[in-house]
């Protein structure tokens, strides 16, 4: 059985497109938990609305606050009965066989994630095709941007799974988890998949691609056609401060100090532009300041994975 969890905050425009995709899936062994991070839109009126016409039950979960993303889903992880969990961003939405054809990625005992092809709402633009690290240890979302028309079939073998719509084993992640937490609560949101992933590859695991398995991600509209980095400038200061905090975070947790040594040109060169933003809002530099105790618990995180590979 699959486990399907959604974390919804302020998702008015999206759930219901989201719920009907996964009514309307070709393999129906599953079930839905929603956790909602106290939305105060209407929301939670178009969950209990859909849930009189749709062909399943779904569990909702409201919190009385906004407690992050990583909260939200470990609540919704620790709910779910599934042998595979498949955690979804409200943004999104998937074809009729994508659970049919996901699931074949699991083809073996070691693979702990699965990533399918995840397209902008457009239906030509490529969102995903699985998730690598560069030369600069910065997660990179395979074939962003690129039109689908262009598109190669690629390698199934993947570093990592873009968190919108993201496919594990129950089993890897309770192999992996840390603490009771299979996403580092600590992050709130952002880098949280790319942290997850490279943890699951220190531990052992795999990852696969699969080209049949699409789905559809609005990554904040057109926004997302000009780039990543232009799209980190035009994020909140409260946003900004999560993506710097959580860059270092996943390094110190993760990359070894020899790897760090090696790919640091190109680290200075990558994050050349979280000086920048932080030499222009120093309220984020206090922030990042402040949050040193985190930085010292990412140290003791850090043992407890890698003592887990010996």
């Amino acid at each position: 059985m699959v486990s399907i969890i959604i974390v919804t905050f302020y998702g008015e425009k999206f759930i219901e497109k989201l719920l009907d995709s996964i009514d309307k899936q070709t393999y129906q062994d599953f079930e839905v938990i929603i956790i909602d991070n106290n939305s105060k839109d209407k929301t939670l009126e178009i969950i209990k609305d859909k849930t009189k016409e749709l062909s399943f039950s779904l569990k909702l979960l409201v919190l009385n606050k906004n407690y992050g993303y990583t909260v939200a889903v470990n609540k919704g992880i620790r709910e779910a009965s599934g042998e595979f969990i498949l955690v979804l961003n409200q943004d999104v939405y998937l074809s009729d066989n994508f659970l049919e054809n996901a699931l074949k990625g699991f083809s073996n005992k070691k693979i702990g994630f699965v990533s399918g092809k995840i397209l902008r709402f457009d239906g030509k633009t490529i969102d995903s095709t699985g998730q690598f690290l560069s030369l600069s240890l910065y997660p990179v979302e395979r074939d962003y941007n690129k039109m689908d028309s262009e598109y190669i079939k690629r390698e199934k073998r993947i570093f990592s799974v873009c968190g919108a719509v993201a496919f594990y084993k129950k089993e890897m992640l309770e192999k992996i988890k840390i603490d009771d937490e299979y996403f580092d609560e600590d992050f709130f949101m952002f880098f949280d998949d790319i942290d997850l992933g490279w943890r699951a590859n220190i531990l052992g695991w795999k990852g696969v691609y699969v080209d049949n398995a699409v789905a559809y991600h609005y990554r904040s509209g057109s926004l997302a056609q000009k780039g990543k980095i232009f799209l980190t400038f035009k994020r909140s200061s409260f946003i900004q401060y999560h993506i710097i905090k959580n860059r270092y975070l996943t390094l110190i947790k993760n990359a070894r100090i020899s790897q760090v040594i090696l790919h640091l040109p190109f680290i200075i060169t990558r994050d050349i532009v979280y000086l920048f933003i932080i030499m222009i809002k120093p309220s984020i530099f206090k922030q990042i300041i402040k949050s040193y105790p985190i930085f010292k618990k990412a140290l003791l995180k850090r043992r407890k994975i890698w003592t887990k590979v010996s």
